[in-house]
């Protein structure tokens, strides 16, 4: 440090600025830094939220600023002398880490020993690196990192948080995911993936338990209250009762993913589901009789839209005013996969 105030001896506030910032872009110019964001640096470094005066940019990444001298930040980007400030000091933050790394070996080597671990980890619990983040129990901010940073697959996840945490401090989420990655947590994977305890793979029960997970608790709340009057219902005679829309609008489009996704890797169980003494043994592992028989209700009622199978009057009623959105390519191929089955 006292090297570094030698060597700005002399100059205005603005010079000192200016050559800092010459420093840090110079060294993030073709590195592996460059693709990363500016606000999921700033999260991970723990430094205050990146917010640029104007609002939101498209493509606001580490790149966009580096190859600009401090000057043109300000004249070019239109960043005050406060935004440039803080851009400056999240680079400075996350490009230290570099200096450790390398200590530790090459990027190379660190980047090879960190996929050999992963693979370990996929190949031990049998896990689908293909699997769809977006049908993941992540919170809110992490879907929104996952869609800024096209994080598409769980292979995706698991790459990103490595080169995240190769070159930045990372915590939250990010850093309880990068600890189930890294030691192999059986308990702490099903917490945001549908991995059962003790089998392999992952698992369509689970899947769909994650689906009211994203619910908000109003919204949560609706779906419970309505299921257990639907219980009622018949005993005691009540009136029709209205569907909570986020049925219609949320749940359903997403059970409908999680059947496409696990009909073509494990058909049979697709095949089964309409057995209601299958389907309740496969419910019996959320340990949760609660939301265990909403599902059993919302899997039927998923299914009925595909082809319906009359197993009461109250799934009969509700199948009439359905016409949940969908893709057109998963209600092909949900129709062809239900119809077989």
């Amino acid at each position: 440090m006292s090297k570094l105030r030698k060597s700005y001896e002399g100059l205005s506030e603005q010079e000192v600025l200016a050559a800092r910032w010459d420093s840090v872009a110079f060294r993030a110019q073709g590195s592996p830094f460059e693709d990363l964001s500016i606000s999921c640096l700033a999260k991970n470094t723990g430094a205050k939220s990146w917010s640029r005066p104007g609002g939101k940019v498209k493509g606001d990444t580490v790149s966009r600023y580096v190859y600009l001298s401090f000057e043109e930040l300000i004249e070019v980007e239109k960043l005050d002398q406060r935004s440039a400030l803080h851009l400056l000091e999240i680079c400075e933050a996350t490009f230290l880490f570099e200096e450790e790394c390398e200590e530790m070996g090459s990027f190379e080597e660190i980047d090879n020993q960190a996929y050999a671990q992963r693979m370990r980890f996929v190949e031990e619990f049998g896990l689908y690196q293909d699997y769809p983040v977006h049908l993941a129990n992540l919170d809110e901010e992490l879907r929104e990192v996952c869609v800024a940073e096209e994080i598409i697959t769980f292979l995706d996840l698991m790459e990103f948080l490595d080169r995240l945490s190769d070159k930045a401090w990372i915590g939250g989420a990010y850093k309880n995911l990068q600890n189930v990655f890294a030691h192999g947590d059986e308990k702490g994977l099903t917490r945001y993936f549908p991995y059962r305890l003790g089998h392999r793979g992952f698992h369509l029960p689970e899947a769909i338990s994650f689906c009211l997970n994203r619910l908000s608790r109003r919204e949560l709340q609706a779906v419970f209250e309505y299921h257990e009057r639907r219980k009622k219902r018949k005993r005691l005679l009540g009136s029709k009762m209205e569907l909570p829309p986020v049925v219609e609008t949320k749940l359903l489009p997403e059970i409908f993913e999680c059947l496409h996704y696990f009909g073509h890797r494990q058909p049979k169980v697709l095949m089964r589901l309409h057995d209601s003494a299958f389907l309740c043994r496969e419910l019996m592992y959320l340990n949760d009789p609660q939301t265990e028989g909403v599902l059993h209700w919302l899997i039927h009622l998923a299914l009925g839209v595909f082809k319906p199978v009359s197993m009461s009057a109250e799934l009969d009623e509700e199948l009439k005013d359905l016409a949940p959105k969908m893709d057109a390519q998963i209600c092909s191929d949900l129709r062809q996969m239900v119809n077989e089955s």
